[in-house]
């Protein structure tokens, strides 16, 4: 047995979605598509969606980056907001007219998501939709680095590349809460006005090119106790060889599409090698843990300290000019995809 809305609030007929038939560059594969949605079945809830994230992750994985995982033709959007509105059977998780996060599964750019309820979570009242949409990704990876894995402490040597990017400003702004002043990494002189307002050692613009030597310069022979690594490629190996001995390299992105060199851990043994996927952290946890750590975040989101800055949103009806929006260099925000 399912539970609905009213017939006069649940809409009928055919919905909206963003449909990937190939891998391949987002705006060229990614198309719109009509359908019905199916009704939830038992464990599941449908949600309506209102707001939803574009990310890097969404980019790769369109492109075909885990096409082994990756079953075609499927809906993109890892992370979204909206609001339940019919319940399958069996269901306690959520109610109806809920506002929820349905996480775990890609399918977030269309109209209506099926779910299982297990893995949507509750949203606070007092955060818009615009904040909620950008409260699971960055937020949840950003504070799971530097309090999980980084084990991050005040006067730490701590330097972040792709550091002008949304999750980059995040990190500072943690590691600054904690009493660490990072080194902050960024590819374009242009984006140095993203991070007025941080406190930080120094502003290393790296070019096209290694900064190991403007690395060394920075850091005067010292080292780094820890490195947050998004690009790989030269910029990522030379972070891994500007650590102390001891010290961790958590990569956790590949911007540059260039892998990190095979051989890392081997010149560098004295390190702490850990590569960090959201995704693989999420699916080994309990329900209770994933909706404390989401907690957390919407308190790091409301407090400031996880603020996402929005640059321009969409109706999901221009996906295609949304995806080349968020693929523009110099974008100062998010790109989120509305109604």
């Amino acid at each position: 047995m399912t539970t609905a809305l009213p017939r006069s609030s649940l809409r009928s007929g055919p919905a909206l979605r963003a449909l990937v038939g190939a891998f391949g560059p987002a705006p060229e594969v990614v198309a719109l598509d009509n359908f019905e949605p199916d009704r939830p079945g038992p464990g599941q809830v449908r949600v309506r969606m209102t707001a939803r994230s574009i990310n890097p992750s969404d980019h790769v994985t369109i492109a075909g980056a885990y096409a082994w995982r990756t079953a075609l033709p499927f809906v993109p959007g890892f992370e979204g907001v909206g609001v339940v509105e019919e319940l399958g059977a069996g269901v306690s998780a959520c109610a109806i007219g809920d506002r929820v996060l349905p996480i775990g599964s890609a399918g977030a750019w269309q109209d209506v998501k099926i779910a299982d309820a297990h893995w949507c979570f509750p949203v606070a009242a007092d955060l818009t939709d615009a904040q909620a949409a950008a409260s699971y990704i960055n937020p949840l990876t950003a504070w799971l680095l530097l309090h999980g894995r980084a084990a991050l402490a005040p006067g730490m040597a701590l330097a972040v590349n792709a550091a002008g990017s949304a999750i980059g400003r995040m990190l500072i702004r943690m590691a600054n809460a904690a009493g660490v002043r990072p080194v902050a990494l960024i590819r374009r002189e242009a984006t140095r006005e993203r991070l007025t307002g941080l406190d930080l050692t120094a502003i290393v613009v790296t070019g096209d090119e290694s900064p190991a030597a403007a690395l060394r310069e920075v850091l005067d022979d010292g080292g780094l106790d820890i490195a947050l690594d998004a690009v790989g490629g030269p910029c990522g190996e030379a972070l891994a060889l500007a650590l102390k001995p001891g010290g961790r390299f958590l990569h956790y992105g590949l911007l540059s599409g260039q892998a990190l060199p095979a051989d890392l851990p081997l010149r560098r043994p004295d390190l702490r090698f850990a590569l960090f996927h959201l995704r693989e952290w999420v699916h080994g946890q309990d329900r209770e843990t994933i909706a404390a750590h989401l907690a957390q975040a919407a308190a790091l989101v409301r407090s400031g300290v996880a603020e996402t800055a929005v640059e321009a949103s969409y109706p999901l009806r221009e996906i295609t000019q949304a995806l080349r929006h968020d693929l523009q260099p110099g974008r100062s925000g998010k790109i989120l995809i509305t109604g």
